[in-house]
């Protein structure tokens, strides 16, 4: 995997069904490059499947938390399974240490005391740092628009293949092509559908923790010009939290630990309060309520 096999991944995760000719053009390369590329990764395991799931459109309340501490419990992977079954649980990365990180959506906040719980107690996680996305929802949403059966059908179709055809939807949902691209575009647009790959890359990742002096004032969007500014496409993700106002993660990727330790000198020369870098040693998804209310949503209309 190199830093052009990155590039397409961070297209497909903004949305799995991007042309590949769109992305060819982006890079100036072949459409049949592109197709390699994908296949290879997918064949590789980096790109496990392409994803669809309904849009937090649908969810105007839905909160995105990052969470992260160091379990005591000895089996580690027994554990990472053992949290996944939590419904609100999408993603889990163990680090160096022993630190895991731990995302989780939540349908509003009367939920997130249970969740913490849950995490401390089966983990074993005395001091367990709660993050609240300050970037999530990631749109204003301005009318919150109901979807149709037949919506729910066209994602419930893509869930397992976002990229599967309109003409193969249209057979399976019943409706014409037309219809279907129609709807689909309108799904699209309104953020009422999420199409993603399910991904874990096989470089060398890392998620940085930025503690900011107390008196900063650094806005966020400043900071992570500067850094990509800095580093270009190492950074890769970042997040910044509502109730956590001086601490932010940054994931990047390195070719070599040289070049991730030049990162992080260039970090600590800056004016942060602390710089702890966590080198990730694997990662998972997990399926949750979002997955489940789509599910009940199906059987409602087949029952119709």
């Amino acid at each position: 995997m190199d830093e052009i096999d990155l590039k397409i991944s961070m297209l497909l995760l903004a949305n799995s069904r991007t042309p590949y000719k769109q992305i060819a053009d982006v890079f100036h390369i072949s459409v049949n490059s592109i197709h390699k590329r994908v296949k290879s990764l997918v064949e590789s395991g980096i790109i496990k499947n392409f994803k669809a799931r309904l849009g937090f459109a649908n969810f105007p309340n839905i909160s995105n938390l990052v969470m992260f501490g160091i379990p005591t419990v000895k089996d580690k992977k027994l554990l990472m399974e053992k949290l996944g079954e939590n419904e609100f649980i999408y993603n889990i990365s163990r680090a160096s240490g022993n630190l895991f990180y731990i995302h989780a959506y939540i349908r509003n906040m009367n939920e997130l005391d249970s969740l913490v719980t849950f995490i401390r107690k089966t983990g074993k996680i005395s001091e367990l740092t709660v993050g609240i996305d300050r970037m999530m929802p990631p749109i204003l949403i301005k009318d919150k628009k109901n979807l149709t059966n037949l919506d729910y059908l066209i994602v419930n179709s893509l869930k397992n293949n976002s990229r599967k055809t309109i003409s193969d939807v249209a057979e399976e949902v019943g409706a014409s092509t037309k219809t279907i691209k129609r709807r689909l575009d309108n799904l699209i647009e309104n953020f009422l559908i999420e199409l993603q790959i399910n991904w874990y890359p096989d470089l060398i990742f890392t998620i940085i923790i930025l503690k900011l002096k107390s008196d900063s004032l650094i806005d966020d969007r400043d900071l992570i010009n500067s850094l990509k500014k800095t580093h270009g496409s190492k950074i890769v993700f970042s997040w910044s939290f509502s109730n956590l106002p001086h601490l932010k993660l940054i994931c990047v990727w390195a070719e070599s630990m040289k070049e991730l330790q030049d990162i992080e000198s260039s970090l600590l020369s800056e004016n942060y309060d602390s710089v702890e870098v966590t080198i990730l040693i694997e990662g998972k998804n997990f399926p949750t309520w979002r997955e489940t209310y789509l599910k009940e949503k199906i059987q409602e209309i087949n029952r119709l």
